[in-house]
């Protein structure tokens, strides 16, 4: 069996994650979402209204009374200010939450997806107490750099995956002192992680790689990989 994950500091954010998080494009079920929390300790899960098992499945936990222990993230694609509180609301109706741990700006391609009123809006959301923490998702590793210097978010999610170690010195380099929460997704040929959890997991900067599983015993698979630590060096 499977130890459970461990929680460790997230950033700079007072959050504590277990280094093993979930996505719903797996296409996994609600009590499978509930399974990975109570039998291997996951607790980092993206929810998104695209996928609704996951989100059923979080609100199971929500409503049994473990939100304390739950790391919730989602996000939008809003690179328009006035759309962002819209979107808050849309993403956290169907999980029965009054707020989210982090709230990404989703699909960063450009500055000028930041730029204007989205991120004052992004900033109002945790002012107001409906996020605890501000993230971005942001493939390109020069960009997410430089909007690490200029925004601060709390949290990062990039896609690092062993076919793009650039990132390595694009962004992981970079990044010192009070750090962003750092979230390795999934890569870009879909697969429930092993080999790609632990790759991710044996940098570092890394605090959470994200899996996208089919099935428990997926996880329970990545859950394993997180738990053999980093890769020997090369």
């Amino acid at each position: 069996m499977t130890t459970a994950l461990p929680q460790t500091p997230f950033g700079s954010t007072g959050l504590r994650v277990s280094p093993l998080g979930l996505v719903g494009s797996g296409g996994i079920d609600a009590d499978t979402v509930e399974r990975a929390f109570h039998e291997l300790g996951v607790n980092y899960f993206f929810a998104s209204p695209l996928w609704p098992a996951l989100s059923a499945g979080v609100l199971r936990l929500v409503r049994a009374g473990h939100r304390d222990r739950m790391v919730i993230a989602c996000g939008a694609y809003v690179p328009i200010g006035a759309l962002v509180p819209r979107e808050w609301a849309l993403v956290t109706r169907g999980m029965g939450v009054g707020h989210v741990d982090v709230f990404h700006l989703l699909g960063v391609r450009a500055r000028l997806w930041a730029a204007g009123e989205t991120w004052p809006a992004m900033r109002k959301l945790r002012a107001e107490g409906k996020a605890r923490a501000l993230g971005i998702a942001c493939d390109d590793g020069a960009l997410a750099a430089s909007l690490c210097d200029e925004l601060a978010p709390d949290v990062l999610t990039i896609r690092y995956e062993a076919s793009r170690r650039v990132i390595e010195s694009e962004l992981f380099a970079t990044l010192a002192g009070k750090r962003p929460g750092v979230v390795a997704s999934p890569p870009a040929q879909r697969e429930a992680g092993g080999a790609h959890v632990r790759f991710a997991l044996s940098h570092p900067v890394v605090d959470v790689a994200l899996c996208a599983p089919r099935t428990f015993e997926e996880i329970a698979e990545a859950a394993a990989s997180a738990l053999l630590g980093p890769l020997p060096a090369p």
